[in-house]
This record gives C-alpha cells, structure tokens and sequence, in this order.
C-alpha cells in the first residue's frame, strides 16, 4: 500500500522556520513534488513555494537525488533505481494571518497548503504525520490525532491534510455546548485589565451553532474545532470542512460592537462548513492547487454567508432586532460609497476576485463592487422578497435547505446557474431579480422589501456637515490627512483632473492640513462655486480649478413606520420582536472619508 508520511520539527520557533521530511515510495523513474499555489477559501495566488529553503531529496540508501525546479512551485526528481524518496525541506513563516504560516517563539501556526509539498501521483494516499513541539505546546487540529509526543496525526489523502490547519502552542479550550461535539481553542494574551468571562463566549457560540445545524436541518462535520488567535491590529477567517481559524483583537470585550463583531465572524466562518466547503461550484470541489479557479458564484458562496452569519446571531437570540438591522445599514451606507456597483454585477465581481478584490488599486472604488458586501445585502432583501411573495410561507432557509440536499449533503457541484433551485425552492419566478440584481448592476431593493415590513430606509446629508438646511458638498475623493486616495468618476475632482496621490494643501490661498479643513473650508460655499485648489503633484505645485457638487448621502436611517398594520406580524415574523413603532431603530453616519 501506498504512503505518504510527513515529519515536522519545531526546533527554533524564535527562527520562524519549520522543518519537514517527507517520505514515500517510487516506482518509477521520475517524480514529481509540488506546493500549492494559493489556498481554497482565498482567491489569491500566493506562490507558497516562496518560502521553501534548503531542499534536499535521499533514496531509501541514502543517496543524494537531484530534484530541478520546473516552475515557481514544483520539483522534478530522479528516482531511477530507489524504492522510497526522503524530502528534507524548510519553511519560513512570519505571516501572522489565517492563510500563510506564522512561527515564533509563543506558537506556530501552520497553514497546509503553505507547508507541505506532496508527490503530484500520490494526492490521493493516506498522509501520516508526525510533529515535535516545545514543550508545553499543545496540539488544535481537527485531523485525527494521538495525545502523546511527538503529536501524531492522520488525513486521508493531502486535500484532507490541507483542510486541517494544525496549531501548536499554549491555549484556553473550552468545549462548546452544541448538538454535536465542538471545542473552542483561544491563543493570545487577554487584553490587559480585562475581566471578560469567556464563559459567556462559550454559551453564545454553541447558541450560534445549534441555529445554524436547526436552520440547515443537520450537521455535515461530526465534530468541530474552532481556533481563536487574539493579536493587535490582526483580523481575519478562513473556513475549513470541520473546523476554522479566526484573528481577532484581544479588545474584543470592549463594546457591544466588538463582540458582536467577533461572533459574526465565527458564524461566518463556521457556516461555510455547509455552504462553501460543501455547497460548492465544481471549480472548488475539484481543486486545481496550481492556478486560479474561475466561477461567476462567489455571491452566493460569500453573499450568502454573510447574510446568515449575522442573521443566526438575531435567530438565535444572541443580539437584538436593532444590532441586526444596524449592521445591515451599515453595509447599505458602505454599499452606495462605492460607485463601482454600478458598474460590475455579483457574477463579474465573483469571476474576477483573483484580479479585482484580492490586488485592490486606486480606481476598485469605480470599476469594482464586493460580492461579500452586495452579495450580502442582495440576500436580505431576497429573503425578503420570498416572504412577501409567498406571504410567509416560505423563506431563504427554504433555497438553503434545498442547497444543501441537491448539492452540499451529495458531495455535487453545483451549476453556475443557480436561479432554478432559488425558484423551485422559493415556488416564484426570480428572473427579474437575478436580471437586475445578480447579473446585472442594480441595487438590491432593500428599501423597497424593508417597507413590506413596516420599515423606512431614509438617505440624507449629515446635518454636522451642513447649517441653516444647505446641501453638503464635495470635491468628489477619499483622503487620508490632505492626500487624495482615490477620485470619484464624474465627481468634481474627477472633472477637475485631480488624482490619487496629489496633497492638497490649500483651497482659495488657506492652508490645509487635514480633511476636516478640506471639508470646512469648502463647506462654507454653494453648489457651482469655483474655488482654487493647490496641490503637490509628484513634488510640483499646480493649482487646480474646482466646481464644487452636491455630496451624496451620507446618513442612512430605518424608521419604523407609525400604523404597520399586517406589516407588524410580518416584521416579529421575520425578526423575532415586536414592531418598534415609530421611532427610529438604526442609524449610519459615514464619511467615508470623503472631501
């Protein structure tokens, strides 16, 4: 029987270097290793092989082989004669984020696809690993495992050894109470004088993962692992089949927010263990290690999650009916900043991530839009839809569970059409809406699907940024401090010729030094006024004449309406609470940072 087994040493975490060997058999006279270029769940390439150092291959009687370098990321190697090759390689990691490997002397993280080369003929064999730590270093990993040292692991073949990032290091864990067996592993300081009970964190996740499990109707991992790596100025998740791994900032008892948002992202994470992992176009089923793989359904797979990993923390009683539309016209107030929606629909976003989201530029802000952020909303206000449409009877859980049955629970891909199962699911006909809203550039219609429900979505000027009831205006960018980091297209400054990197440092002879001058100094005008703009360009002075335009909206508010009438039933339908009434029930103020 064919093997593959794998040795991993941490001698000098402070090095930030791992050491492997890897042996298994030959039968022929040239083989060839490899390491993925890029990652499932991320859609960038990030030639891993970048951060390989000293390889060296020996025949089962320890002869030196050569191993050639073929491309950025795979060996050749001559085996002619020997029965067993050994791989000795290291790697370097000091990435701290959830998609490379990062290695110190408090822990090591170690991503699979950054890590372990494979004989491109032996994919499919069963992986053994072993794995010697520091002292004191325990072992999170949802592969199978030994307690004893050195750590010994088994995966079924190098996809499963890929989906089951190991970390080893000191840890809190905790075992979650939920349906099925689940654990919670937490590396990194707790914030200095903090006095969270992490507790409450334990109770609240397993509440989150019970309604994602009810919601679904079952659960496709028998157990769970969830890793927790606290650390500054650190954010981030990336799904794996039985488990995720998450950065978040040791602040996140800080504020309601915080600790909402650090449970939204544990939901996300976990809720791709259904959709995204499983519930998959082929592309990401059948995965291409080397090159990007290209589908037009990353809305659904990111779209979708992100509604519902927001929408189990109101369904499962973990925040209010106001955190919840809070954080959807949030989204909505970041979603008309962007002008690119109308210009790149769900589908384009989601084929061209590896171009798009994952390599940002100055001009993403009007050629792109994301298919987490739309994808998002369009799905609020899809569920929405069906409920009024169906008059309760059915919902979005209804597409999901049917999903989940067509596809997810059979290991099939899906097709990259999906408007008949949200059809046949739901029982409507959605062309319009996948027409204007998946495949085309419009908005989702949330105000529209808000007010079936008895709420108002208003958009208005900031009244800080206006007086006496004028319209706030602009010159059309963003800013950081006096210099421009991006222009809005047909804006004034766009108009004007303005570019991103030009320093403002005056408007009609007064000196700027900040946004809030920009934004004072040509607030004090009207709508058409002219005024003189100096700017450094590439370290020449140019001074640049601006007509000043109306800004857009930039505060967002749902109201509850006075009479909802059957919208009140609708609305505890939908949300769980009674109808506020009228009064307001969320509000976004955004700048965007805008001048």
């Amino acid at each position: 029987m064919s093997y593959l087994r794998y040795a991993v040493r941490i001698d000098a975490p402070s090095r930030h270097v791992v050491e492997i060997a890897m042996r298994f058999p030959v039968e022929q006279d040239r083989v060839e290793i490899t390491l993925p270029a890029w990652c499932p769940g991320s859609y960038l390439i990030r030639d891993y092989a970048r951060f390989v150092r000293d390889l060296a291959v020996t025949s089962d009687d320890g002869t030196p082989r050569q191993a050639i370098k073929q491309d950025k990321s795979t060996w050749s190697i001559d085996a002619a004669g020997a029965r067993e090759l050994t791989v000795r390689y290291a790697v370097y990691g000091h990435d701290l984020t959830v998609r490379t490997n990062h290695i110190d002397a408090g822990h090591a993280f170690l991503h699979g696809p950054a890590t372990f080369l494979y004989p491109t003929h032996l994919r499919q064999t069963p992986v053994e690993l072993e794995l010697a730590a520091p002292e004191g270093w325990t072992l999170t990993t949802a592969m199978a495992w030994e307690p004893a040292m050195p750590y010994r692991m088994t995966a079924a073949n190098v996809d499963e050894l890929y989906d089951h990032p190991i970390h080893v290091g000191p840890t809190r864990t905790y075992a979650v109470p939920a349906k099925v067996p689940v654990k919670l592993a937490i590396w990194g300081d707790r914030a200095p004088g903090g006095t969270f009970d992490e507790q409450r964190l334990i109770t609240d996740l397993g509440a989150i993962v019970d309604d994602h499990i009810a919601r679904v109707g079952e659960a496709p991992f028998p157990n769970y692992t969830f890793l927790l790596m606290l650390a500054h100025d650190a954010y981030g998740g990336l799904e794996h089949r039985a488990s995720s791994v998450n950065l978040f900032h040791p602040h996140f008892a800080a504020s309601r927010k915080a600790y909402e948002g650090l449970l939204e992202l544990l939901s996300h994470e976990l809720f791709h263990a259904w959709n995204g992992k499983r519930i998959a176009p082929r592309p990401l089923l059948d995965v291409d290690y080397s090159r990007e793989a290209y589908t037009p359904c990353l809305w659904v797979m990111e779209g979708l999650t992100s509604h519902y990993d927001r929408f189990a923390l109101r369904t499962s009683g973990r925040i209010t009916a106001k955190s919840f539309l809070d954080k959807v016209l949030d989204d909505w107030a970041r979603l008309q900043a962007t002008p690119g929606r109308a210009r790149q629909s769900l589908e384009q976003s989601s084929f061209d991530a590896w171009i798009k989201l994952y390599k940002p530029d100055e001009s993403n802000l009007n050629t792109t839009v994301s298919y987490y952020l739309k994808g998002g909303l369009a799905m609020v206000a899809l569920d929405l839809h069906i409920r009024r449409r169906t008059e309760g009877a059915r919902s979005l859980d209804d597409v999901l569970r049917m999903l989940w049955r067509c596809y997810g629970a059979r290991n099939e891909p899906h097709p990259d059409d999906l408007q008949p199962i949200f059809e046949e699911a739901s029982g409507l006909a959605l062309a319009e809406v996948f027409d204007r809203q998946i495949r085309g550039t419009a908005d989702p219609d949330l105000a529209g699907e808000l007010a079936h429900v008895g709420l108002e979505l208003r958009a208005s000027a900031d009244p800080a940024q206006v007086t006496d009831g004028a319209t706030a205006l602009w010159l059309g960018a963003t800013a950081t401090g006096t210099k421009l980091t991006a222009v809005f297209d047909s804006g004034p400054a766009h108009v004007a010729g303005l570019s991103p990197g030009d320093e403002i440092i005056a408007l009609d002879g007064f000196r700027t030094t900040s946004e809030a001058d920009l934004r004072n100094l040509a607030g004090a005008r009207k709508i058409g006024d002219k005024v003189a703009v100096a700017v450094f360009r590439r370290h020449r002075l140019l001074e640049v004449p601006i007509h000043l335009g109306a800004a857009p909206p930039t505060r967002y508010e749902i109201i509850g309406i006075a009479e909802p009438g059957p919208a009140a039933a609708r609305y505890q339908a939908w949300l769980g609470e009674l109808h506020p009434g009228p009064q307001s029930v969320a509000t976004v103020t955004t700048t965007a940072r805008w001048v």
